[in-house]
């Protein structure tokens, strides 16, 4: 409800995503985030509110997707397709009066489509770089995901193969996102991972493509040796109804100045009477 009613969009689609329920409702007012984000004029907050329960599953992250545009058979068919010389005409003419004004992608669209292609699992750009535990049970709108650590602690990778699938295929078993799952992929290979190698990625735990058949480069943070330069206080008298008149730096300097000329002059004068 929060980042409902401050307009944060992309905090409200994690945390409906993280499993928030979006009919919670408030003890004061009795509205709902959608309730409040329309109260308050968050209007891009609603739209994308709406967008999640129109689709509330992602399913380009499931390995049953598909990455094929059911649209595309539909426009080639009607971009091939003949044209009477009126289509033509009244075509063109559209195309002369019509102002080109920006907007939005439209839904389903070929911005649409490219943003799926290129996060579903079987995108180069994903499965090269990392491999999901649940393959079958994609983020969905209220559906509560559970954490790394909660996978790891529900599947040790102290059992055996056999042992896993075996419990992974049994009934009681439970889910990755707390729901029951019919299939559940598991590394055999798996190995805990402790310290600060759990904050790295798979492939740079199991094989360094930075810097191939040699050890990573460590940094070493040294502290300064000499302590940053303090700016020195300036002691004002003890009486505090006293006020002191301001000393202007460039006053300063000109008496410096006219200090180091009137020394510079007693030293002439000095080596003159000498002789």
């Amino acid at each position: 409800m929060k980042a409902a009613v401050q307009g944060r969009k992309d905090c409200v689609t994690a945390l409906l995503l993280a499993g928030a329920d979006l009919q919670a409702v408030d003890h004061v007012k009795g509205k709902t985030a959608r309730d409040w984000a329309a109260f308050t004029g968050r209007f891009e907050t609603s739209v994308r509110i709406r967008s999640l329960l129109r689709r509330p599953r992602a399913e380009q992250f499931s390995s049953r997707y598909l990455p094929q545009w059911p649209a595309l058979a539909e426009l080639v068919a009607k971009a091939l397709s003949p044209k009477s010389r009126g289509e033509r005409l009244a075509e063109k003419i559209r195309s002369a009066f019509t102002f080109r004004i920006p907007h939005d992608p439209r839904e389903d669209g070929v911005m649409d489509h490219m943003v799926r292609m290129t996060t579903c699992l079987a995108s180069p750009f994903v499965a090269t770089a990392c491999q999901t535990i649940c393959p079958d049970s994609p983020p969905e709108v209220g559906k509560r995901r559970l954490s790394v650590p909660e996978i790891l602690k529900e599947y040790p990778a102290d059992q055996e193969p056999e042992e896993e699938t075996s419990s992974c295929s049994s009934a009681g078993g439970s889910s990755c996102d707390g729901q029951a799952v019919s299939e559940i992929r598991l590394m055999s290979t798996y190995r805990p991972v402790t310290g600060l190698r759990s904050f790295l990625p798979w492939r740079l735990l199991w094989r360094n493509s930075v810097f191939p058949g040699e050890q990573i480069p460590q940094i070493k943070l040294s502290k300064p040796s000499s302590p940053p330069a303090r700016k020195e206080r300036r002691h004002r008298s003890r009486d505090k109804n006293l006020l002191e008149p301001p000393k202007w730096r460039y006053k300063e300097l000109k008496e410096e100045k006219r200090a180091a000329e009137e020394a510079a002059g007693g030293k002439k004068k000095k080596g003159k009477k000498k002789p």
